[in-house]
C-alpha cells in the first residue's frame, strides 16, 4: 500500500499545482457527509452542454494513492476532463481513499448521486460509467459490488479485487482492465481479477500496456469510445 501511494505521488506531481478546467467546463467542490458519518469532498464538472433538463453521461471516478483532492485533480487531468467536455459528459470524483471503501461504498455512492439529482440533476442514470486508478482501482470494485446497479460499465486503470467476497451480482457487466506490463503484482491482480470476473459471467476486456509501469498514457478517445460501447 505504501510504495503505491509513493509511485502515485511521484509519478503525478508534476500536474498537481492548481484545481484543473477543461474548455468551457465548470467545476464546483463540495463537502458532502454518508448517513454513517463518513464525511468527504467530491469534485462535480459539468460540460459546456448541461442544462438541467439534460439527459447526459456520466463518470465516477475514484482517484488514486491517497484520495485526496491531488489524487482527484491529477486523474481528471491526465484521462477525462477534455475528452469529457468535447462529448459531453458530467464528472463526479468523490476525494476517498478507494481502497478502503469495502464497508463504505455503498454509502458514498448513494450520497453522490443524492446530491447530483438534488443539485440541478441533468444527467442519465443509465449512463453512468465507474472508473478507479490504483487505490481506486481496488475502491472500484468495493463500489461495483456494492452498487452494480447503478453502473453501466466499469474502467480500472489499474485495478482489481482481491477479497474473499463474491462477484456474482457482476454477470454481465462490461469491465475494461488496463495495467502497464512492467507492474509486477498488479499484473497478477488484474489477470486474477479477469478470472474471477469470467466466471462470475461479467463481460471483460483486459489490455496491458507494453513497456508501461504503474502510472501509464492512455488515450483518453479511446476510453470514451469503449464507454460508450456499454451504454444503453
Amino acid at each position: 500500500m505504501k510504495r503505491s501511494l509513493l509511485v502515485i505521488a511521484c509519478a503525478l506531481a508534476g500536474v498537481l499545482a492548481s484545481p484543473p478546467r477543461a474548455g468551457a467546463s465548470t467545476r464546483e467542490d463540495v463537502t458532502l457527509t454518508t448517513p454513517a458519518g463518513l464525511r468527504f469532498t467530491l469534485a462535480v464538472v459539468r460540460p459546456d452542454a448541461w442544462t438541467p433538463e439534460s439527459r447526459l453521461p456520466v463518470i465516477f471516478a475514484l482517484p488514486p494513492g491517497n484520495g485526496d483532492l491531488n489524487m482527484v485533480n491529477a486523474f481528471l487531468r491526465n484521462y477525462w476532463l477534455e475528452e469529457a467536455d468535447r462529448r459531453g459528459y458530467i464528472i463526479v470524483s468523490p476525494a476517498v481513499l478507494g481502497s478502503r471503501l469495502e464497508s463504505t461504498a455503498g454509502g458514498v455512492v448513494d450520497t453522490v448521486l443524492a446530491w447530483l439529482e438534488d443539485n440541478g440533476g441533468g444527467h442519465d442514470p443509465a449512463r453512468i460509467a465507474l472508473a478507479g486508478q490504483s487505490n481506486g482501482g481496488r475502491g472500484a470494485f468495493h463500489v461495483v459490488r456494492a452498487r452494480a446497479g447503478r453502473f453501466a460499465s466499469v474502467v480500472v486503470m489499474p485495478g482489481g479485487y482481491s477479497g474473499a467476497g463474491s462477484l456474482e451480482m457482476l454477470s454481465g457487466k462490461p469491465f475494461l482492465l488496463t495495467v502497464g506490463e512492467r507492474d509486477g503484482g498488479w499484473v497478477d491482480l488484474t489477470r486474477g481479477t479477469r478470472d474471477r470476473l469470467q466466471a462470475a459471467g461479467a463481460e471483460v476486456r483486459v489490455e496491458i500496456i507494453p513497456g508501461a509501469g504503474h502510472v501509464f498514457p492512455y488515450p483518453p478517445e479511446r476510453l470514451f469510445d469503449w464507454i460508450e460501447q456499454t451504454f444503453p
